[in-house]
């Protein structure tokens, strides 16, 4: 958080929280089995002691999900996005 500086929210722009996520993306042809197998894998290894407490020192808390789970979250947040930009009048140049 900057000093001085209001939050979206505060400064009259309701409903505009956002977080900072990171993600593992695959080429978009991928196979289902593989994407399934390295969500399992990377879940998994979010779940360890040791990652979690390398997150935790960033400030960060692991939301492990599956392939279908982080679909479902990108797609939500591009509509998000797009309600914040349209609400902004942000015009593409």
């Amino acid at each position: 958080m900057l000093p001085d500086v209001p939050t979206t929210v505060e400064a009259g722009f309701p409903n505009s929280g956002y977080e900072f996520w990171v993600g593992a993306f695959a080429p978009a042809k991928t196979p289902r089995p593989i994407v399934d197998r390295l969500a399992r894998e990377l879940s998994a290894a979010l779940l360890t002691p040791q990652v979690r407490e390398k997150y935790a020192a960033l400030g960060a808390d692991p939301m492990p999900m599956g392939a279908k789970g982080f679909d479902d979250y990108i797609a939500r947040e591009i509509e998000l996005n797009v309600a914040i930009v349209k609400a902004a009048g942000i015009k593409p140049e």
